[in-house]
This record gives C-alpha cells, sequence and structure tokens, in this order.
C-alpha cells in the first residue's frame, strides 16, 4: 500500500485538488459529527471510486465501534476502490477486532478476497499508546498503525510541538511497535515536522495540504543507502545455505523478520519510481 503522503479530505469537497496532487493516498474521514452521517458516507463512497480510478489509495476513517456507527460506515464503504480502514480512539486489542470481524463480513458478502483491505489503529491517547503493540498484533489484516500527536499530546497533558523532544517516547514506541510486527508506522501531526519524522522511523504521513504531497513523497522515500542494505541483506538471506534458518551479512544475523523488513523498503522505495 503507497502511503507516504496521504491527504485529508473531507468526503464531498476538495477532492480534486488532492487527485492533481503528488499524494499516494486519499483519506476520507466519516468522524465529522456536525455532518449527518449518512450524507458523509454516500458522498465517501463516490469519493473512494474516484481515488481508486485515479490510481491512487483510498482510505477511510471510520466511527470508533463503540459509536454503534461503525457497520454502518463499512457497509457504505468497502468495495474494491478501499484498501484501507483508520480506526481511531484506538485503546484495546478488541478495537480492532470488533472491526476486522465486520471487514471481513462485508467483504465475504460483496466477493472481496478475505483481508484484502487493511486496518490500521489510531493511537491519539496515552492508553493506546500503552497498547499498541497488542492492537497491531489483534488482527492479521493490521498493516500499520497511525500516531495522531496533537490528540495524544491533548491526553497525556503535553504540549504540541514542531520538533523536539517532548513527544518523543511516544514516537519511539509507535515507530518501534510497528517494525517488531511487520508494520509501518505512519504520523499525523505538524507538516513541519516531515524530515524529522522520516528519522524516527515514519513511514508516511497524514497531511492537510496538497502541496506538502511532493515533500512528503521525497523524505519518506527510503534513501539509496537504505535501499543498498534493504537489498544486502534480502540477498544475504534468500541465499543462506540449506538447513540454515538465518544468514549473516556484516556481523549481524540476518533472520525472516529482518528479511520482511528489507521487502519493505525496497516496496517503499519501489512506490517512488
Amino acid at each position: 500500500m503507497r502511503a507516504r503522503s496521504i491527504l485529508r479530505v473531507p468526503p464531498g469537497g476538495g477532492l480534486d485538488a488532492a487527485l492533481a496532487s503528488d499524494a499516494d493516498a486519499v483519506l476520507l474521514p466519516l468522524t465529522d459529527e456536525t455532518t449527518p452521517v449518512e450524507a458523509l458516507r454516500l458522498a465517501a463512497a463516490g469519493d473512494a471510486a474516484r481515488v481508486a480510478e485515479a490510481g491512487k489509495t483510498a482510505i477511510v476513517a471510520v466511527n470508533h465501534p463503540r459509536t454503534q456507527l461503525t457497520r454502518g460506515d463499512l457497509d457504505a464503504l468497502v468495495g474494491p476502490a478501499l484498501a484501507a480502514v483508520f480506526v481511531p480512539h484506538c485503546v484495546a486489542p478488541q478495537d480492532v477486532r470488533d472491526a476486522a470481524v465486520l471487514l471481513r463480513e462485508f467483504e465475504h458478502a460483496r466477493d472481496i478476497e478475505p483481508g484484502a483491505i487493511a486496518l490500521f489503529p489510531v493511537v491519539d491517547t496515552a492508553r493506546g499508546l500503552l497498547r499498541a503493540a497488542d492492537a497491531l498484533a489483534a488482527a492479521p489484516r493490521v498493516g500499520g498503525i497511525v500516531l495522531a500527536s496533537e490528540a495524544y499530546a491533548r491526553d497525556a497533558g503535553a504540549r504540541l510541538e514542531e520538533s523536539g523532544p517532548r513527544l518523543a517516547h511516544a514516537r519511539g514506541a509507535v515507530v518501534a511497535a510497528a517494525a517488531a510486527h511487520g508494520a509501518i508506522a505512519l504520523i499525523d501531526g505538524s507538516p513541519f515536522e516531515l524530515r524529522a519524522m522520516a528519522n524516527h522511523g515514519f513511514a508516511g504521513a497524514v497531511l492537510d495540504e496538497p502541496r506538502l504531497a511532493s515533500v512528503a513523497n521525497d523524505v519518506f522515500t527510503p534513501s539509496p543507502s537504505a535501499l543498498k542494505r534493504a537489498r544486502a541483506d534480502l540477498a544475504a538471506y534468500e541465499s543462506r545455505p540449506a538447513g540454515a534458518w538465518v544468514a549473516r551479512r556484516a556481523g549481524a544475523v540476518v533472520d525472516a523478520h529482518r528479511a520482511r523488513a528489507a521487502r519493505r523498503v525496497i516496496e517503499r522505495a519501489s512506490a517512488g519510481d
């Protein structure tokens, strides 16, 4: 899934600019309580189809399962155009499981390959941060995790910052959890932090300005040196001696997990070609 630059677009508004931009993906949120949810769902369904037709990744942010709105959200959006679902305010693995069960139901009913639509729990609270690893392991279809910096900072009683160490623990914990589970970490925060977030280990960002898409694509595309290391790791693992479970390269062990991580780096680099 291409997700270096994800433009957040209210359903029914602003999509033309997003489609004309360099963004990899478009995020359609259904969580605006000031607009009737049925209107949001209808507009988002049409927008998702346009996003997919334009060759971009269509993502929807559904309402939390405890709102009792998630089933209706997925009923309206699950289809061939939808690539991923963000689950806001994920504070427990059960939040992911509830969404996964509903997704499986609609995929089966609509002849979509089971697991084709990825799930991304969104960490926006201290509780969610402490359960991030559990959320990533809650369902096989989980493709990554999102840190919503501003919401997390409010919940933790911290001041949001454009750069610096204030939220360093949260960032590091989310990136580490994603890496340990073979997933990607995404950031929803200040647009002035993009290069710093790439250096932290994030793979992409949620943006509100189409003009920032090209910047995000640049900073979140793996560097030539990172790509070279990934190819060397993968080559070492694939050519390991018969019967060996791991390979050795440059004094380090290359196991199956490290090989999968190398493949992800190569795939991310290919997305920028």
